[in-house]
């Protein structure tokens, strides 16, 4: 009970007070509908395919991130800037809220709460429901999108847009596997990812936090490691695609891994923190 009603506070000041930073997520699905569009046409005019696509082709084509990358330093690669903004959202989002509750008010609703735990797992919870409704938001615009761009109201995908786009690898994986590898792993990387920077918030400071994160990400970009977590969040990137690739169940491991490490570690924290 003490868990919920912390939470229902973290809910509405730190989600819904701030769900203007949402558009982050909008503005995304719009910067990459607008490539969709662009290579659905471009498939389109090679008579590869003759529709508009669908909306999961939207959908699906916003996380791909970038192909499979060792860095080399005789070789010029480039971010991919999209999906760069994309997780500085959610990173941004969550940077500043429970650190900046904490200093202002931490004293009074620890002591009136009397469980520190409980107050820790409520900043948890407010964290990964921050990290789903920007998922949520992010599909959401997608469809808006793409119904916008004249695609079918369907849940499935253009194949012949996908193997044109991203090779005849696309043959092997079925659209369970792509739900899997492009929604269900990044979620989870992500919130795990997230949750090590809320930890950090409060350990280091919200700025510092931030700035590794953004740090963590550019790295994975370059460099493709089981260690170097960002990469699990790009589907292109999965071995479910390329041979090269890291198994997404490796992802799911290390986001459970994050999840228990950061709630024992937080709470080990807190309960030893003086708040007084």
């Amino acid at each position: 009970m003490k868990t919920l009603k912390f939470l229902k506070r973290d809910i509405r000041l730190g989600l819904v007070n701030r769900s203007f930073l949402l558009v982050i997520a909008v503005l995304f699905a719009i910067l990459t509908g607008l490539e969709c569009s662009n290579a659905i046409e471009a498939t389109k005019h090679m008579n590869y395919m003759w529709s508009n696509g669908t909306v999961m082709d939207y959908y699906f084509f916003s996380l791909q991130g970038s192909n499979y990358y060792r860095f080399d330093p005789q070789n010029e690669f480039l971010i991919p800037l999209s999906w760069f903004i994309y997780q500085m959202g959610i990173s941004y989002f969550i940077a500043y809220y429970s650190e900046k509750d904490f200093s202002e008010n931490g004293k009074i609703v620890l002591l009136a709460g009397r469980s520190r735990s409980s107050w820790w797992l409520a900043k948890m919870i407010w964290c990964i429901l921050s990290v789903v409704a920007y998922y949520v938001v992010e599909f959401v615009s997608c469809i808006v999108f793409a119904l916008f761009k004249g695609a079918d109201l369907s849940w499935n995908i253009t194949d012949d847009f996908y193997k044109a786009y991203f090779g005849y690898n696309m043959t092997y994986i079925s659209y369970k596997d792509l739900i899997f590898i492009a929604v269900a792993v990044p979620m989870a990387i992500t919130i795990g990812i997230s949750l090590v920077q809320l930890l950090m918030s409060f350990v280091v400071s919200p700025v510092t936090s931030f700035a590794a994160t953004c740090g963590l990400y550019v790295v994975s970009t370059y460099y493709t490691a089981w260690f170097l977590p960002g990469s699990f969040a790009m589907w292109l990137r999965s071995s479910y695609y390329t041979e090269e690739g890291l198994n997404p169940l490796s992802g799911i491991l290390i986001a459970v891994f994050l999840v228990v490490a950061v709630f024992l570690l937080g709470r080990e924290y807190f309960e030893r923190k003086d708040i007084i």
